[in-house]
């Protein structure tokens, strides 16, 4: 990234559902969505109880007062070092309807309950607290030895014999006095969860995390940002409250935007968006990225496309590739890829521009997660793995079959038509005549959500039904 690049950041909030775009000079770098009526569990704290103890699984099934059991394994449910012992077997660790202090480290499925571990911790802007160590501990990205010494110091009389404080990157970045008075909150909040633990009955939730898009701000809001441009009132307000606690250096550079209706039409953001949920993606060099999502792996094809190859073949397999590289990276994160992910570049004789390729994408995926990179294979495939984090971009939005959106995405669609042509028809009722798949979703799992188009419209809207429509179709009739 370089010093001049600009970097803005977008939210847009329609009824059901709000998105984050976040750019750098006018190109998607990250992007975070979050539904109002499917709202992430990671981060939560739980007071559960074990339901059922599976030897055979080496797991746990925990009731957390969820529908669905959690799921703990035998090496999420205790601390040990890895290099100095073996972990526990789960019948050693629990028995059924034990009480135990989980929390969540990956969201529920339509098979699976939410995976849950023991190790839990609380995360700040600059420090970590993290329930059942010790000590105080500092990044190891903190190289500088004053700031170290600095760090320690503040935090030092904070030090208890029940959490341990962990300094993040960004924290010498801070006054101590602001990195104290977090690491405060984070101790208060660990009291009110052993306290809750101890006079509640399980199943209960002891504390609830912020939402992504909260938490993105907090983690990554940098004085580099120019604005962040916010489309509705209810929404600048609530997260400019949450700022001026966390991130208060940010207050200044909220704006309200000009044309809400249009924030990310006018910014090229809802084609960068469309663009996401097509398989291939253009390289600068005439080259196409072509990603497939599997239920077992990740597969990329790095493909040449109709640009004839030079005299070179290895330099232009290896220029290529080098875009392919770049690119994958901020695919990863704008669709979420994660578990095991096979990249087919094109091929290169020369290991030094193989190891060339690695290192860049190497180099890049430091900040996107948790990846590991093993190299290139017999078959010339270079293999990776990124942990998994919630769903996909296309697994949450997209039909498993047929790769089409889901009736609740394009209900969510035909929201924002419905506020655009209002806009653009000031003073005219419209209907909206739709298919007997949307009406039913309107009228039934997505009623709230209609409710309060309606409440911020006005009665000027009705919903007709038409029978004879096409499935998950919708047009209007202004009058």
């Amino acid at each position: 990234m370089s010093v001049t690049s600009l970097l803005e950041v977008f939210i847009n909030r329609v009824p059901g559902e709000t998105r984050l775009a976040f750019t750098e000079d006018g190109r998607l770098k990250d992007l975070i969505i979050t539904c109002d009526d499917d709202e992430s569990l990671i981060g939560n704290i739980y007071l559960g109880r074990v339901e059922k103890v599976v030897a055979g699984m080496n797991a746990a099934f925990i009731g957390i007062g969820r529908s669905a059991s959690g799921f703990l394994a035998a090496n999420d449910g205790q601390i040990f070092d890895l290099n100095k012992e073996k972990p526990k077997l789960i019948n050693t660790l629990f028995k059924e309807g034990d009480a135990v202090l989980v929390q969540v480290t990956r969201d529920e499925s339509d098979r699976k309950g939410a995976k849950l571990t023991t190790r839990i911790d609380l995360v700040g802007r600059t420090v970590v607290a993290v329930l059942g160590r010790t000590g105080i501990s500092i990044s190891k990205r903190v190289s500088d030895k004053v700031h170290r010494e600095r760090l320690r110091s503040a935090l030092g009389d904070l030090e208890t014999s029940i959490t341990g404080l962990i300094v993040r990157t960004n924290a010498q970045f801070v006054s101590s006095e602001d990195l104290q008075k977090e690491a405060e909150n984070l101790l208060d909040q660990v009291l009110k969860i052993n306290s809750g633990q101890k006079r509640i009955k399980p199943p209960a939730c002891l504390y609830k995390q912020s939402d992504q898009i909260l938490n993105f701000l907090r983690d990554f809001g940098s004085a580099d940002w120019r604005r962040i441009v916010v489309d509705d009132r209810a929404a600048l307000m609530r997260i400019t409250e949450y700022v001026s606690d966390y991130v208060p250096e940010l207050e200044k550079i909220f704006e309200f935007a000009d044309d809400p209706v249009a924030l990310f039409d006018n910014y090229d953001l809802e084609q960068q968006i469309a663009n996401l949920f097509e398989p291939t993606i253009a390289l600068p060099s005439g080259g196409r990225l072509i990603i497939e999502e599997t239920e077992a792996l990740v597969a990329v094809d790095v493909d040449s496309g109709k640009h004839d190859r030079d005299r070179n073949p290895e330099s232009f397999a290896l220029s290529v590739n080098e875009e392919a590289a770049i690119e994958l990276a901020r695919q990863l994160v704008l669709r979420n890829l994660s578990g095991q992910i096979v990249i087919d570049f094109l091929p290169m004789k020369r290991k030094k521009n193989r190891d060339y390729i690695q290192t860049i994408l190497s180099n890049l995926l430091v900040k996107v997660g948790d990846c590991n990179i093993y190299g290139f294979s017999r078959l010339g495939l270079l293999e990776m793995t990124r942990q998994r984090i919630g769903e996909s971009l296309l697994s949450r939005f997209l039909e498993k079959k047929g790769h089409a959106k889901t009736v609740r995405a394009i209900v969510i669609d035909m929201i924002r038509a419905v506020l655009r042509e209002i806009n653009r028809n000031p003073g005219k009722r419209l209907t909206v005549v739709c298919s007997h798949t949307i009406y039913v979703c309107l009228k039934g799992d997505m009623k709230i959500i209609w409710a309060e188009l309606l409440e911020r419209t006005g009665p000027i809207i009705s919903l007709e039904e038409f029978s004879d429509s096409p499935q998950n179709h919708f047009e209007f009739r202004m009058v």
